[in-house]
C-alpha cells in the first residue's frame, strides 16, 4: 500500500489534500515555534538529499485540462515514511492537523522512481478530511 500525508488545505492544481511538502508553507504564515521550523529543515535537508524530485508531476494537453498528479511514498521505503511521518508530526504541533491514507497501486502513475510514484487522482481516492 501507497502511503500519503495530507492536511486539510486543498492543492490548487490538482484539487485534493495538499501533502506535508506543500502545506509546510502554512506554518511560516502562522507563526509556530523555530524549534518546530529548524527541525522541518534538517528533514527536509535529508529528503532533498536522499530522496528524487520528481521527474513529472502531471500531464499537459492541448485541447484539455492538464492532469495534475499527487505523490505516494512507496511501502518499501521505511526510512522516508518514517521521516514523513516525523514531519506530520511537527506539522500537527504547529497547528496543522496531518493525517496519513493508503492505497493499493492499482491507480494511473504518471511517474515513478524507487522511493515514491507520482499518480493522477481519481474519484476514489481516499480521504482524511471531510
Amino acid at each position: 500500500m501507497y502511503v500519503r500525508f495530507v492536511t486539510p488545505l486543498i492543492h490548487p492544481n490538482s484539487g485534493v489534500e495538499a501533502g506535508f511538502f506543500r502545506a509546510s508553507w502554512y506554518l511560516y504564515r502562522t507563526g509556530c515555534p523555530d524549534w518546530i521550523h529548524a527541525e522541518l529543515g534538517e528533514q527536509f535537508d535529508w529528503f532533498n538529499e536522499h530522496l528524487p524530485i520528481p521527474g513529472r508531476i502531471g500531464r499537459h494537453f492541448k485541447r484539455r485540462n492538464s492532469i495534475w498528479g499527487i505523490c505516494w511514498f512507496d511501502p518499501d521505503t521505511a526510512e522516508a515514511i518514517s521521516r514523513a511521518r516525523y514531519c506530520a508530526w511537527l506539522i500537527s504541533e504547529g497547528g496543522l492537523p496531518v493525517r496519513t491514507i493508503k492505497t493499493a497501486g492499482q491507480r494511473e502513475v504518471i511517474w515513478r522512481d524507487a522511493h515514491q510514484i507520482v499518480s493522477k487522482p481519481t474519484a476514489d481516492l481516499p480521504r482524511a478530511f471531510q
